[in-house]
C-alpha cells in the first residue's frame, strides 16, 4: 500500500486532534455544568434551612431570666379556674371554647355561626371609640416593649385629658379620640392570655418575650364586641371568627396559653380610662400579667 503523502498525515492528525480537544472540553463543560447545578441545589437547600432557621428564631425572643415554672403554675390554676384578674364588668363571662383540644373544627363552626346579638359590645365608656378605627395609615412594625415605654403614664394622660375618665350621671363616656389615639400601630408579639369581657370584647394580654421572664412587657389588646349601630360591620365579626380559630388550634387552659403564641397584631391605639394604674387589666394572680400602663391597641383590625 502506498504511503500517504504528508500533507495528508499531518491533516489527519489535526482532525484527530481537534476533535479530541473538542471531547474533553465537551466533557469538562458537561462535568461543570453538573458541578454548578449540584451546588445550585445545595446552596438552595442552605438558604432553604437558613430562611427556616431564621423564621425560627424569630417566634424565640427571651430577655431577662426565664420563669417556666410560674408560667406552668399559672396555667394549671387558670384549669382549676383560680385566676383573679381585673375585669370590665362585675362578672367575669365563661368561654364555652376555652376548652376546645387543637383542631376542634366542628365545634368551632357552630360558634363561628353564633354571631348574633349576644357578641354586640354593651359597654357604655366611650362605645364610639371602643368601635371605630382611627384614620391615620398604619404605622411600621414595632415591638411590644418599645410602643409602651414610648407612651405617656397614665398619671401623665389623667392630668393632661381628664375628660378621658369622667363620667356622667349613667356612667357613660363618649369622648372622641385624642391625637395620640388617631395612631394606627402594628406589634409583633406573643398572646399570653385571652379574656371574654362581660362588655363582650375579648382581652388579648401581649407579651414582648416568647417565654415568661423576669422583664416580660405586657399590653393590652381587644377584639372589640360588634358596633351596635352595625353590627355586621367589617372587621369585627371575622375577627370573632379568627380569635376563636386561634384558640382551638393553639393549647390553653380557660385562655391560658400553655406556650404563649407568636401573633402580630394591628389597630388603633386607645387610652382607656377605666383601666389606669391601680385597676391595671388583666389576671394579676398567681402571677401578674398585667400591662403597667392603660394603653392598649383597641379596637384590633387584624390579627395574624
Amino acid at each position: 500500500m502506498k504511503a500517504l503523502p504528508r500533507v495528508v498525515l499531518t491533516s489527519f492528525r489535526s482532525v484527530v486532534f481537534i476533535s479530541g480537544l473538542t471531547l474533553l472540553a465537551l466533557g469538562l463543560t458537561d462535568c461543570a455544568t453538573r458541578r454548578i447545578k449540584k451546588e445550585q441545589q445545595v446552596s438552595g437547600r442552605i438558604r432553604k434551612e437558613q430562611q427556616v432557621t431564621g423564621r425560627i428564631k424569630k417566634e424565640q425572643q427571651v430577655t431577662g431570666i426565664p420563669q417556666p415554672d410560674r408560667w406552668r403554675e399559672f396555667v394549671a390554676r387558670a384549669d382549676r379556674g383560680e385566676i383573679e384578674e381585673v375585669s370590665d364588668g362585675p362578672e367575669e363571662r365563661e368561654i364555652p371554647f376555652h376548652g376546645v383540644s387543637p383542631r376542634g373544627g366542628a365545634v368551632l363552626a357552630a360558634h363561628a355561626r353564633a354571631a348574633t346579638q349576644s357578641d354586640v359590645f354593651s359597654g357604655a365608656f366611650r362605645l364610639e371609640a371602643k368601635t371605630s378605627y382611627a384614620t391615620r395609615k398604619t404605622e411600621k412594625l414595632t415591638q411590644v416593649d418599645a410602643l409602651m415605654g414610648s407612651l405617656p403614664t397614665d398619671m401623665q394622660v389623667t392630668q393632661m385629658h381628664h375628660e378621658l375618665v369622667t363620667k356622667d350621671k349613667n356612667h357613660q363616656n363618649h369622648e372622641p379620640r385624642i391625637d395620640l389615639e388617631t395612631r394606627n400601630v402594628t406589634v409583633k408579639a406573643w398572646l399570653y392570655w385571652v379574656g371574654h369581657q362581660a362588655d363582650n370584647d375579648f382581652h388579648l394580654v401581649l407579651g414582648d418575650t416568647s417565654e415568661l421572664t423576669s422583664t416580660t412587657v405586657f399590653m393590652n389588646s381587644e377584639v372589640s364586641g360588634l358596633p351596635p349601630a352595625r353590627p355586621t360591620q367589617p372587621p369585627f365579626v371575622d375577627l370573632r371568627r379568627k380569635l376563636r380559630q386561634l384558640i382551638a388550634d393553639n393549647a390553653n387552659k380557660k385562655g391560658a396559653f400553655v406556650t404563649p403564641v407568636p401573633v402580630q397584631i394591628t389597630g388603633s391605639l386607645l387610652w382607656d380610662g377605666e383601666h389606669r394604674n391601680p385597676n391595671n387589666v388583666g389576671p394579676k394572680k398567681p402571677v401578674d400579667i398585667r400591662p403597667t400602663k392603660a394603653w392598649e391597641i383597641h379596637p384590633i383590625s387584624d390579627l395574624k
